[in-house]
């Protein structure tokens, strides 16, 4: 399935549709939530468990489409939008502060068991993903969208630059991966660091934990 074009998205998620109060309406809302100017950070522990941070800017796409096609937001969305940094509060962000244009500065900070998947923002929209699989490897990937994305940034005047820096702890054995960089550290086996400046990046890595 092709992913929707800009007058679609904007049909479904007109000014009057928006309310962000309920669980099944915020899942919708985060499912369109896109990655701008960020610093992601992934540390995968020897155990296989892991910890995330996300330091960065999440723009709604929806709000962002209709302020580059008509100029600016109206007043009752820009209200909506802002009313909305406290759900994500809500849902664990250590702070989130609403920009305008349906930006978003946000700082996350999240640990995770071993054998659970994890998802930033969302499944549709990824700065990150980390999936552990059946034989015992983990799988880190990147922010290319899914083909059935809500919204897509291309048209906007969205400036995508983040950095995506994955750490490992000594002994966990690296399987394939696409870094651009890789950073020697003195406590850690090595540090794993992508530019991303487009929302069809697709950084990977396959790491094999020592428990």
């Amino acid at each position: 399935m092709a992913a929707r074009s800009f007058t679609e998205c904007l049909t479904e998620y007109r000014p009057h549709k928006i309310a962000l109060r309920t669980r099944p309406e915020m899942h919708d809302f985060f499912r369109t939530l896109s990655p701008e100017q960020f610093d992601a950070q992934v540390t995968v522990h020897a155990d296989g468990s892991y910890a995330y941070s996300y330091d960065g800017v999440l723009i709604f796409v929806p709000a962002l489409i209709q302020a580059c096609r008509a100029g600016f937001l109206e007043a009752q969305l820009e209200a909506q939008l802002k009313g909305a940094a406290s759900h994500l509060l809500q849902e664990g962000f250590r702070s989130a502060d609403y920009l305008g244009r349906g930006r978003y500065a946000v700082v996350l900070e999240r640990s995770r068991a071993k054998g659970e998947s994890s998802f930033f923002p969302s499944h549709e929209i990824k700065v990150f993903s980390i999936r552990p699989r059946p034989d015992g490897t983990i799988l880190i990937g990147g922010s290319r969208p899914s083909a059935t994305a809500p919204c897509q940034l291309v048209g906007t005047d969205a400036e995508i630059d983040g950095r995506l820096t994955v750490t490992l702890e000594k002994g966990i054995k690296v399987l394939g991966h696409n870094a651009q960089t890789k950073l020697s550290t003195l406590d850690h086996f090595g540090s794993y660091q992508w530019r991303i400046k487009s929302p069809d990046a697709d950084p990977f890595m396959i790491v094999q934990p020592t428990k």
